[in-house]
């Protein structure tokens, strides 16, 4: 049983519990009227039953309209906090990935790279629990933008995924290779420091971060970016503008509206 299901099922019951504890009275009032010969009295028992049935009523009426307005204001704020949650949840996958790509040509290392491609492999899960999220949230949010989201997010996902799976065919190979780096670094740096004479630290081999920068999806990751910012940050972009262009709509702002039927229509 859903929420909505559940609050209407509730609202049935309260109006015939009170529609039962105003007209068993009532009917009693009437009974007692009819029953006895005192015309003023019987006259006050209608008035007294009539006047109890409008007001009971009127006052299950207005329960239910009070009530109604108490669930679409927590319907709203649970709408409201589910796309916070979700524009929080992408701003922090971007801020992984932002931090990736400084780190990574900055270290140039295995060790950083292997560090930061295990962050993003969270970052996927992160993204992966957000697509689930949209895909199972059927209350309060706008269908076309939980499906726009839904598609932008996985574009998202896709584009870590590529990132990730280079790391996993490769690793290996340069963990391999780093050490045998490390092995002539510190044949070198013992030398160094054995030659007094030597005032400048040798030149480290740079075969590792080679073969680290030449893998195509980290290359340009790390470079131009162009799939970057085609395949992440475009689509981070986009689904940031809808979930808060939704956010607004839920919280009642007009120019919301009008830009959320604009994104609707365009083509």
């Amino acid at each position: 049983m859903d929420g909505k299901h559940f609050e209407a099922t509730a609202r049935r019951r309260t109006l015939a519990a009170a529609c039962l504890l105003v007209g068993i009275p009532a009917a009693l009032a009437i009974g007692i009227g009819m029953a006895i010969d005192d015309g003023e009295l019987r006259k006050t028992l209608y008035t007294a039953a009539i006047t109890l049935v409008f007001a009971g009523l009127l006052g299950g009426l207005l329960k239910m309209q009070l009530d109604e307005v108490a669930a679409f204001k927590r319907r709203q704020e649970d709408a409201a906090a589910f796309v916070t949650h979700v524009l929080a949840d992408l701003k922090g996958v971007f801020d992984e990935v932002a931090r990736a790509r400084i780190l990574i040509p900055a270290h140039q290392s295995v060790a950083t790279y292997g560090e930061e491609m295990r962050a993003l492999i969270l970052a996927r899960v992160q993204l992966r629990n957000v697509i689930r999220a949209l895909e199972r949230r059927t209350d309060g949010i706008d269908e076309a933008t939980r499906s726009e989201v839904t598609r932008q997010v996985r574009r998202m996902d896709h584009f870590v995924e590529t990132l990730t799976t280079e790391f996993r065919d490769h690793y290996k190979a340069l963990s391999d290779q780093q050490r045998g780096y490390e092995e002539r670094a510190r044949v070198l740096m013992k030398q160094f420091g054995e030659d007094l004479g030597q005032q400048v630290p040798p030149a480290l081999p740079a075969f590792v971060w080679q073969a680290i920068s030449r893998l195509p999806r980290l290359a340009d990751f790390m470079g131009p970016a162009t799939a970057y910012q085609a395949e992440f940050e475009a689509p981070l972009d986009e689904a940031s503008a809808w979930l808060r262009d939704e956010l607004a709509r839920i919280l009642g702002s007009t120019s919301a509206r009008r830009r959320s039927a604009s994104r609707r229509s365009s083509p």
